[in-house]
């Protein structure tokens, strides 16, 4: 298929997502997206048919990664920042994927009135790491907002989360490892039982610095921990296992820059 031509507006970007040729438009401006999002994508589990929102969705990048999962019927991308939400929407019919994900400009916090209860199959989300007060807090609002819990904090997220998904249906997020606590006791609280938890590593001897949870609303107790997923080799080039998710299996010859 061949891809439009994009107008991109000044201090944008074309960047490859390596998957299935996607492209997504990104911006000096706003916050990038980084290897977490694409780890994401590809811990969730999505059957031919389930229907997924994306939480504070960015540039859409989660969602673009998604529709190479197994044929979603439909991806719901909600977002706050109206230029990103802009981006997004260019990235999705660059791809020709507007039958398949619809990008919303959304307050998270207000979605029980625009969504019904129990209406997604699974819900993901790479939320703000930083609770306001910890770190410092960039000047730059669209910056800020990505990496502070300033429009939107974690029990928002989770609260929202057992909300929009189905009884039995599965929630997934990537997080900072100190909070692994206070996400296993929120989920737990709002009814989605951690069921599979990856603690990812930047190199062998590093200590766990993010992680990927995934629980599924309604569910008996019982936590698997799954291998660790090592980011680097001691010489900085991606394990061949982030080389996998990136290219597939096939991939001996590539290189991630």
């Amino acid at each position: 298929m061949k891809l439009p031509k994009v107008k991109l507006k000044p201090k944008e970007r074309l960047d490859d997502l390596i998957h299935d040729d996607l492209k997504v438009i990104q911006s000096k401006e706003h916050f990038s997206f980084a290897i977490d999002a694409v780890l994401l994508a590809y811990f969730i589990d999505v059957r031919a048919g389930d229907k997924v929102i994306d939480l504070g969705t960015g540039t859409g990048v989660i969602p673009l990664l998604i529709t190479t999962r197994n044929n979603p019927a439909q991806i719901v991308g909600v977002e706050i920042q109206t230029e990103l939400v802009d981006m997004a929407q260019r990235s999705i019919k660059y791809n020709h994927l507007e039958d398949i994900i619809k990008i919303e400009e959304l307050d998270i916090r207000n979605l029980k009135e625009e969504f019904i209860a129990e209406s997604f199959d699974v819900v993901v989300s790479n939320p703000p790491y930083l609770p306001v007060g910890q770190g410092k807090v960039s000047p730059k609002e669209s910056i800020a907002i990505a990496r502070h819990e300033v429009k939107v904090e974690l029990e928002d997220i989770i609260d929202i989360s057992s909300y929009l998904v189905k009884f039995g249906g599965e929630v997934a997020y990537v997080h900072r490892a100190e909070r692994l606590d206070e996400i296993l006791t929120l989920m737990s609280q709002h009814n989605l039982q951690p069921k599979n938890l990856r603690l990812i590593y930047p190199k062998q001897d590093k200590r766990c610095n993010l992680i990927l949870v995934k629980g599924v609303k309604g569910a008996k107790p019982g936590l698997v921990i799954d291998k660790p997923l090592i980011i680097y080799q001691d010489n900085g080039e991606y394990t061949q296992e982030v080389l996998d998710i990136y290219y597939g299996t096939d991939n001996e010859d590539k290189v991630v820059d």
